[in-house]
């Protein structure tokens, strides 16, 4: 045996993967020797990210709101779907507060939620962790909150208390790894602070910054009076002022039905895109007379983020020999190298596992650069 087919058995025992560099799953293809003097070599490429969310509603429930009632019940309900929709896995927390000044409590225990929860705790594959409903009827459940709280309404106070971090209440819901996107819905302005001597914007805009390392993970929207066949700024210049703060990771919709799915839009954008699949080079055709390329490879999918943090590998096999979901090449761009060959998986692979998954690839390769078994795709 080679040595770098006998450092290729080590690394895949180490890895306890019962397969070989081939589309067979018993044995390295290199442990007869017939390799001779050709070598691996190998390529990781992200398959997903546990796509992780926490979604907070601050809901004006003060006498204001009453006249939406309807728009926002059928509103909720698309969201809901939307929400559903996002590429699994994902992680998501929803969590719903009002925003009048009387009113502190919320519909958490009326909407299944098993106490002490506040909010509702999504796992991969949209399984409710702590709730007796389903998704979408949690959701529009919490979002009932009335109109029979009492004004002023101070959204941007009862976000922030929320999510400040010493809020017994709401520990959990504000994850270090998620995105937080916070909505407010409102049918009047924001009047957060004392009657006199609103608080400054400024000072709200530097504490919800300051719950993230990476301001990018921050995303605002208002829901709010405007004309619904317009665009631009609500018809609250203080909660708009405050959602544009935080520039393209904002958004302002009206009060419609029709508008209120949409909030969701920009974090939906960024959840769901598609990682470039590992790429390789140096992929030995081990039967050139044959069309096609005959590549001798393994793909393992690995997954790290589990609990207790355990790693799970698991091999896919070709699609030649193998079944669904299973791996298949593709001539694509392999940076400076220009055209090489990709490794792509014909389906998603059928998981509800909370982690990080990447493809890891390794092809009987050969010594010489110059070999016609490993010529590039033309």
């Amino acid at each position: 045996m080679t040595s770098a087919c006998r450092e290729r058995a080590w690394f895949w025992a180490l890895a306890a993967i019962a397969t070989g560099c081939g589309s067979s799953l018993d044995k390295p293809p290199c442990a007869d020797g017939h390799c001779g003097s050709q070598v691996s070599t190998q390529a990781t490429g992200q398959y997903n990210v546990e796509r992780r969310l926490d979604l907070l509603f601050v809901v004006d429930d003060t006498p204001a709101i009453a006249p939406y009632a309807d728009q926002l019940a059928a509103g909720f309900a698309a969201l809901a779907n939307e929400l559903q929709a996002i590429p699994q896995p994902g992680s998501l927390h929803v969590g719903f507060v009002r925003s009048g000044s009387c009113d502190t409590s919320t519909r958490a225990s009326a909407c299944g939620l098993r106490a002490p929860a506040r909010f509702l705790d999504v796992k991969p594959c949209n399984v409710a962790e702590n709730s007796s409903l389903s998704v979408p009827g949690t959701i529009g459940c919490l979002s009932e909150l009335g109109a029979a709280d009492c004004a002023p309404n101070q959204p941007l106070a009862a976000a922030l208390q929320t999510l400040d971090p010493t809020n017994a209440d709401w520990q959990g819901f504000l994850r270090p790894d998620a995105y937080l996107e916070v909505v407010f819905v409102a049918a009047s302005d924001d009047a957060s602070g004392p009657p006199d001597a609103p608080t400054p914007l400024a000072d709200f805009v530097t504490r919800l910054r300051a719950l993230k390392t990476d301001p990018s993970a921050i995303l605002v929207a208002t829901i709010g009076p405007r004309d619904c066949t317009t665009t631009g700024d609500v018809d609250a210049p203080r909660l708009a002022q405050f959602t544009n703060e935080f520039g393209a990771n904002s958004l302002q919709v009206g009060l419609c039905s029709d508008q209120v799915p949409h909030v969701v839009d920009r974090i939906v954008e960024r959840l769901n895109f598609a990682y470039a699949p590992p790429c390789l080079t140096k992929v030995r055709d081990t039967d050139v007379a044959t069309p096609g390329v005959q590549a001798d490879c393994t793909v393992v999918a690995r997954t790290v983020g589990l609990p207790g943090g355990a790693t799970l590998e698991r091999p896919i096999p070709s699609c030649d020999t193998g079944q669904s979901p299973c791996w298949h090449l593709q001539t694509g761009p392999c940076g400076d190298a220009g055209l090489g060959w990709a490794f792509y998986v014909d389906q998603p692979l059928d998981e509800c596992i909370d982690g990080d998954t990447a493809l890891v690839v390794e092809c009987l390769s050969c010594a010489d650069a110059n070999d016609p078994a490993c010529a590039l795709p033309q």
